[in-house]
């Protein structure tokens, strides 16, 4: 699992890391609009102000690294309320909210908007989320907050919470309730949750079958 620092006590999140976070954010987007992953400059011009998962996303990055990098109080609260105005657009335009909290890798791809929450939580690189998805605590207990490893596939409608753990590669069909601990590459869908397959490879529905990536 890859993570950009410790959810507790973050460390500083330097310019060149948030460049780096974004740049990745935004190189999956681009790919995963185009029809052949290599857009025209006038294509991804209209990715980038057509897609509001990655305008989401972009918001939620500027308010993690505000979080993890000034402390000056002439600095932090201006930056604060810019990020504040433009997170409350994210939740009335778009529906999506992504906590500043959350410590999540590059990569990361909301496909459509509405019905977003996720807390914050620890997830990995190039992980998908799909519409109506809350990621946070058990309702009524501090249950801690989940873990979500690398190429994670989350269906429309799911749900996940609680402090448990969810291994690198795993999918997790539309409608799926989520409250235990997932290992690596398994297919789960359902309410309650059923294991489908395991060793299940998710490389297409993460990259796209004609750009599958080799893990």
């Amino acid at each position: 699992m890859s993570f950009g620092a410790e959810q507790s006590g973050f460390e500083p999140l330097t310019m060149n890391g948030m460049f780096t976070l974004v740049r990745q954010d935004i190189q999956r987007f681009i790919l995963s609009e185009s029809p052949d992953g290599k857009p025209g400059f006038f294509r991804a011009i209209r990715i980038f102000l057509d897609e509001p998962g990655l305008q989401a996303v972009l918001v939620y990055r500027f308010g993690s690294w505000v979080n993890r990098t000034f402390r000056f109080p002439l600095i932090r609260i201006p930056l604060k309320l810019i990020y504040y105005i433009l997170d409350k657009l994210c939740i009335i335009f778009w529906g999506i909210r992504i906590d500043p909290g959350a410590n999540i890798g590059g990569g990361l791809y909301v496909a459509h908007f509405g019905g977003i929450l996720i807390g914050p939580v620890r997830m990995g690189c190039d992980c998908n989320v799909g519409p109506h998805v809350i990621i946070g605590r058990r309702a009524g207990a501090d249950s801690g907050l989940a873990t979500i490893g690398d190429r994670v596939w989350i269906g429309a409608g799911s749900i996940i919470f609680g402090g448990i753990t969810v291994g690198d590669g795993v999918t997790i069909g539309p409608l799926t309730v989520v409250g235990r601990n997932l290992p690596p590459k398994v297919l789960v869908m359902g309410n309650p949750m059923r294991l489908l397959r395991k060793n299940y490879d998710n490389s297409a529905e993460i990259y796209g079958e004609s750009r599958k990536k080799n893990w």
